[in-house]
């Protein structure tokens, strides 16, 4: 059996790399990490002691779905507001989990789902 220690990080595709690095970096204000000369563009981000999220740039379809990845945030109020300031839209929420957790979701600029949320 392999013995998983924890997520490492979590690749997504983008077609507007610098739009989508507003969201991430300026809206969302995750820490940009030192990425490797890959041949395709991207850009990585630190979410967190331990895991990473990285952009990558290709041509395919990003689906609208259920898929998503979840942030975990310090405010949950200030993170609403922050999302409202900058015009992004909170497609569902905000809410409360059966665990008592609160969450939002919203997509990034090219549609990748992102919930939002505080345990």
């Amino acid at each position: 059996m392999v013995k998983v220690k924890e997520y490492n990080h979590v690749g997504i595709v983008v077609r507007d790399l610098e739009r989508c690095k507003w969201f991430y970096g300026k809206v969302l204000g995750l820490q940009t990490i030192p990425r490797p000369p890959f041949d395709f563009p991207g850009h990585w981000y630190q979410v967190g002691p331990t895991c990473q999220l990285h952009l990558m740039v290709y041509e395919e379809t990003i689906p609208n779905s259920m898929r998503h990845i979840a942030l975990e945030v310090a405010n949950f109020e200030e993170a609403i507001h922050e999302l409202k300031a900058k015009r992004i839209e909170i497609v569902e929420g905000p809410g409360q989990r059966p665990d008592g957790s609160d969450y939002l979701f919203c997509k990034d600029p090219d549609g990748n789902r992102v919930e939002i949320t505080r345990h």
